[in-house]
């Protein structure tokens, strides 16, 4: 069967997948292998689109002499009315085809049709410090189809075990719920007149900030009809999300009396309102500490900031990128993964944001066990780029770790972020008051839940106080499609009391979704202000982000430049810099890394990615994968009760017709014929073979573009360095051969997509008891020991003369690759005879062992060997223990290369090999283990 491709890739700036993929209303379906899916991305050959290009090029040039943007004609992505629908703004872009756990989508699927299949090219921004965030998953995005299509319900699909007429059922349920809310709240309405415009191309200017000049005459930005439309509407949706967030939470615009009549609040009781749901926008002379109530305070430069960076990402039609660092209970530990805070309010605000042209990913990158110094040390690299970004980590980290994690959020990356904690130290001080800092609040005052009051309390703010219901996560919910290998848990463990519940990660969520729309509101007054002031398009100076990020970044580059005492003595250094002592640059400089603990923003980031095959092939590697792909169900038993509040509702909601799509089949399970042919219409076991086909083409990840980098040229400067620094002990007469003896290792290690966005699809493993947590932190490693030989791998882009990496001098456990050697590599380091050698007994799990003592981890002929570009030094037993303190809680590291000098007329960087082995002869098969490397 021919694939077909997509002419455009759907990126950053093309909302609903680019030019020539127009989806279509009729869809008749007859039998996959004769008859492509109506309704769906008709694509068109290249010859056509090479013409058409030329075409509405050259009447670009005609018409605009002056314009050098894409000369590309756009279509609507859900063309379903006679009008022209807005491509950024259509409202249309979740379900249809790319629903594959519907019929129709199911269907497209079975001919390789939908978004699952296109050849997607994630562009790589003009900024050349920006830090890759997206994965191909992200931009496919089938939990995003399944969840917001509001005319298919999540809970009619045909992938559950349930009958089909259960599923009708609540197919039917749903449309009806969906139409009271449009019929109460009303609905996203926008129509773009025109038939067809030129599209601005922000590809070529760094941060997307596009001079006034360069937009074509007819971008919608620059069309005063459109431009005013569009925020009138989008006003009226961000109101609805705000009202509808203050309703779930017992504080609607209006109140019911004893009669049942609906009467509006009193001024009094408004204002009262107002002042709980307060989100105070302070200056610089106040004190924050004075402002009393309401659920966040951001200092007046933040909220701006804030402002800017939406109506940057609108104007552009950019990403939005909101990430939570933290430890377990902020990670969602109890609850399943789609529980957590990050993504409940993803789940409400992705269809804003959409309808508002921007791509909105959410991501929770919090860990158990852990603070967050495990990943600010390697800067953004990790977390991935954010535009807000959340601190939660206060049960295991304190001090110098946060201050760090504030500073690298600023250095780190395209973006500067609105940062949302409560610990900001200095760091206004010392960027002269231009970070954009700010702090959520508490609640606002919900009735207590009683066993007697509980069924007149909104269904959110029920048990509120979690003395009953704090959790409702469930381990499994019963699929068609897969049967889970291991028996399944009634619910996920860690239920304990200090870590939230659904309803508490839902409120924290709606926190955050509020201060968005709060921004959003002021955004639009903004808007129209500089439309009055300076015409269409929106002035620069409203919306542009580069010169910001600068700023704030140079003035806190400036300040940490201090000595550690003062000509009084004093210590002025700042928090960050008394974190690692013999590193304080660590505070002002842009750090990088590489790792392997989950979750990862970007499958670049795998430290594995690095390593160096040895002769023989081999190289670290998962030893097993998910058994089963694409999205969770959504457990039947956390529905929101019929006629209570439900907010994504609200968002999802528009007044486009569904699209025209056959969702017809049968209830029975006949088996398919040879051919894969199914009668008209299909049977249930047919479809869920065709969204199969559509989970494991969505799944696959790009390429990464970080594999086993060798530098061109050894360092003479850092050879000579080395060399003067090990003082004749330096091994130089050694080969450096990459080993075969370094196993993955780690807890429950299985290959899946980890990177704490909604879409990802991670543990799932075939000895899960509990598949549904979706949990995404993982530690993972590699470890070796005395006969593992090298380990050798490149750090790309060394500047600053930083490398440093995480190990682990307990994690103790038998290496099942080395476990019968006697000799180093078994003796066969040199012999290349193809094979990847895999573990022999299995897969190789661990976790930390209880109070274990370096005296019976680490012998006393310990030696660890590391090179640096082919020069090698030692450090011996002594040495090594030094760098065993852990600055926070499990986060210890060794310096490699520390050489400032670097820095100096070296701007693009270089590529540094490194190799680490360890010796001892009275333990040979005790092992270590890596997980991190950091560099700057």
């Amino acid at each position: 069967m021919t694939n077909p491709k997509v002419q455009r890739v759907p990126n950053a700036d093309e909302r609903a997948m680019g030019a020539f993929e127009i989806e279509e209303a009729g869809n008749n379906y007859s039998d996959p292998s004769t008859q492509r899916e109506k309704g769906t991305l008709l694509k068109k050959n290249k010859f056509i689109a090479l013409l058409v290009i030329t075409l509405v090029g050259f009447a670009a040039l005609i018409l605009n002499m002056n314009w050098t943007g894409q000369n590309v004609l756009v279509a609507s992505p859900n063309n379903v009315r006679n009008q022209s629908r807005s491509l950024y703004h259509s409202g249309a872009r979740f379900g249809g085809v790319n629903n594959v756990g519907h019929p129709g989508g199911a269907k497209a699927a079975a001919n390789e049709e939908g978004i699952a299949f296109a050849d997607i090219v994630i562009p790589t921004p003009k900024v050349k410090h920006a830090i890759a965030s997206l994965n191909r998953p992200n931009i496919v995005n089938h939990w995003g189809h399944y969840v917001h299509d509001e005319h298919r319900s999540p809970y009619a699909s045909h992938l559950y075990t349930q009958t089909k007429a259960f599923l009708d059922e609540q197919q039917e349920s749903y449309l009806n719920k969906m139409q009271e809310v449009r019929e109460k709240w009303g609905a996203w309405n926008f129509i773009d007149e025109k038939e067809s415009r030129f599209e601005a191309d922000f590809s070529d200017v760094e941060y997307k900030d596009l001079p006034t000049d360069k937009f074509p005459h007819d971008a919608w930005q620059g069309d005063a009809t459109y431009v005013s439309s569009f925020v009138k509407e989008a006003r009226a949706l961000v109101t609805r999300m705000q009202e509808g967030i203050y309703a779930e939470y017992g504080s609607p615009l209006n109140k019911t009396q004893d009669d049942g009549t609906i009467i509006p609040l009193t001024s009094d009781e408004q204002e009262e309102r107002d002042d709980m749901w307060k989100i105070h926008v302070f200056d610089t002379e106040e004190d924050p500490k004075t402002l009393k109530g309401g659920i966040a305070k951001l200092s007046r430069v933040a909220f701006d900031g804030l402002v800017r960076k939406l109506l940057h990402a609108m104007m552009s039609n950019d990403d939005f990128f909101a990430v939570l660092g933290g430890h377990s209970a902020a990670a969602g530990h109890g609850n399943n993964f789609q529980q957590n805070r990050m993504i409940t309010f993803q789940k409400i605000m992705e269809p804003v944001f959409d309808k508002l042209g921007m791509r909105l990913v959410s991501r929770n990158m919090g860990m158990g066990g852990v603070g967050t110094l495990h990943f600010t040390l390697a800067g953004g690299d990790l977390y991935g780029e954010a535009d807000i970004m959340e601190w939660d980590s206060g049960m295991t980290e304190r001090g110098p770790a946060i201050d760090l994690f504030n500073k690298q959020a600023i250095l780190s990356g395209e973006r500067v972020p609105v940062i949302m904690t409560a610990q900001h130290f200095n760091v206004m001080a010392e960027t002269n008051g231009t970070a954009w800092m700010g702090v959520y609040e508490g609640m606002p005052t919900i009735p207590e839940t009683t066993l007697e009051n509980q069924d007149t309390i909104p269904y959110a703010a029920r048990w509120f106080n979690e003395k009953n219901e704090k959790y409702n996560a469930v381990c499994w919910e019963n699929r068609d499609d897969f049967t889970p290998l291991t028996t399944q848990e009634a619910h996920p463990g860690s239920q304990v009391n200090w870590h939230p519940g659904n309803r508490q990660h839902s409120w924290s969520g709606r926190k955050l979704a509020l201060v968005l729309l709060q921004a959003l509101q002021a955004a639009f007054d903004k808007w129209e202000v500089g439309i009055e002031a300076e015409g269409l398009p929106l002035a620069a100076s409203y919306w542009h982000v580069g010169d910001s990020y600068k700023n704030i970044r140079e003035k806190l580059r400036t300040h940490i430049t201090t000595p550690n005492v003062n000509e009084a003595g004093d210590d002025v250094r700042s928090y960050c810099e008394g974190l690692i002592p013999w590193l304080p640059r660590l505070c002002r400089v842009t750090m990088h890394g590489f790792g392997m603990w989950n979750p990862r923003a970007h499958v670049d980031f795998d430290f594995v990615n690095l390593i160096h095959h040895a002769k023989n092939g081999y190289k670290p590697e998962f030893p097993t994968a998910n058994v089963y792909n694409g999205f969770d169900l959504l457990p039947l038993s956390q529905a929101i009760p019929e006629g209570d509040i439900d907010v994504h509702a609200i968002a999802i909601a528009t007044t486009n017709p569904a699209p025209e799509l056959d969702h017809t089949w049968v209830d029975d399970d006949n088996a398919v014929t040879e051919n894969d042919e199914a009668e008209v219409p299909p049977n249930r076991r047919w479809l869920q073979r065709a969204s199969e086909l559509a989970f494991k083409r969505g799944a696959q990840l790009q390429e990464s573009t970080k594999h086993e980098l060798k530098p061109e040229e050894p360092s003479n400067q850092v050879r000579k360095l080395l060399d003067i620094a090990s003082d004749g002990d330096s091994h130089n007469s050694d080969a450096i051969v990459p080993g075969r003896g370094w196993e993955y290792h780690g807890w429950d290690p299985v290959k899946g997509f980890c990177d704490g966005s909604a879409q990802s699809e991670c543990g799932r493993s075939p000895g899960s008891k509990c598949l549904l947590t979706g949990a995404n932190d993982k530690h993972y490693d590699v470890h070796g020991n005395s006969l593992s030989g090298w380990l050798v791998f490149t750090v790309p882009r060394v500047r600053e003369g930083i490398i440093m990496a995480r190990m682990e001098w307990w994690c103790g456990q038998k290496n099942l690759i080395t476990e019968k050697w006697t000799q180093v590599d078994d003796g066969k380091t040199m012999d290349s005879t193809p094979g990847n050698q895999t573990t022999p007994s299995g897969v190789q799990t661990g976790q930390r062992m209880l109070k274990p003592t370096t005296n019976q981890l680490v012998p006393q002929d310990l030696y660890m060997d590391y090179a640096i570009n082919g020069v090698i030094k030692t450090m011996n037993r002594t040495e090594w223990l030094s760098h065993t303190n852990e600055f926070i809680k499990n986060v210890a590291v060794w310096p490699l290369l520390d050489d400032e000098s670097m820095a100096e007329n070296n701007e693009e960087g270089e590529d540094v090999e490194v190799a680490i082995r360890f010796r001892t002869e009275s333990k040979p098969q005790q092992s270590y283990c890596i997980s991190h490397v950091y560099y700057a």
